[in-house]
């Protein structure tokens, strides 16, 4: 179990940085590097969906908890960095549906729907 923990660990830091790297170049239409904390927001949500992917219990138990799972996260480090260190990792300020800034209905959303691409289509290779 610990080796599925680092594999999983790893492989989402992997697919953040290019997630993170893309998306974000893409919008400012120049090569921005990602922080090193916003990859480890999806390696700390990776860890956590194969964690849920192992749990025996119902589906609708599981798809709230991925969703709490992945908003709860980027809330997390969004709030706890802007905090400590005042500084903004993404602002959802001008989304509709957002908690201080930090999280959205629209990212969550998009969370989610990657997430349950990660659990269903990776995961199970990883095993």
């Amino acid at each position: 179990m610990v080796f599925q923990i680092i594999l999983n660990y790893i492989a989402g830091f992997i697919m953040g940085w290019v997630l993170e790297w893309g998306y974000r170049s893409f919008v400012a239409k120049k090569h921005l590097k990602p922080l090193f904390i916003n990859t480890q927001m999806y390696a700390l949500s990776t860890v956590g969906l194969y964690l849920i992917y192992i749990l025996q219990i119902h589906l609708a138990i599981k798809i709230i908890l991925i969703l709490a799972l992945t908003t709860g996260i980027e809330f997390i480090i969004g709030y706890t960095y802007l905090i400590t260190k005042k500084v903004r990792l993404w602002d959802y300020a001008a989304e509709r549906f957002n908690f201080k800034g930090i999280v959205c209905l629209r990212f969550s959303l998009y969370w989610f729907l990657l997430s349950l691409i990660y659990y269903y289509l990776i995961i199970p290779r990883l095993i």
